[in-house]
């Protein structure tokens, strides 16, 4: 699975990368994900899978999947 982590979600990553490759043995749910990356489920606002915006609270991701992760936008 390809994986980008979005805005600060890149502060996560110890090298601070935006893309990362996880690779996965089998169907895994994006909070498991989170919990080995450290990244906080509540950091994450938006969920793009293969391109298309997911509603559904804890996907289900395959190894080919491409992840985009974005955290709550705000202006001022």
């Amino acid at each position: 699975m390809r994986l980008h982590l979005g805005g600060h979600l890149n502060w996560y990553d110890v090298n601070k990368r935006t893309w990362l490759a996880l690779p996965l043995a089998g169907p895994t749910r994006l909070t498991v994900c989170l919990a080995e990356l450290g990244v906080p489920v509540g950091e994450v606002a938006i969920v793009v899978v293969n391109r298309q915006a997911v509603t559904e609270a804890d996907p289900l991701l395959a190894d080919g999947d491409v992840v985009e992760l974005f955290p709550p936008l705000g202006g001022g």
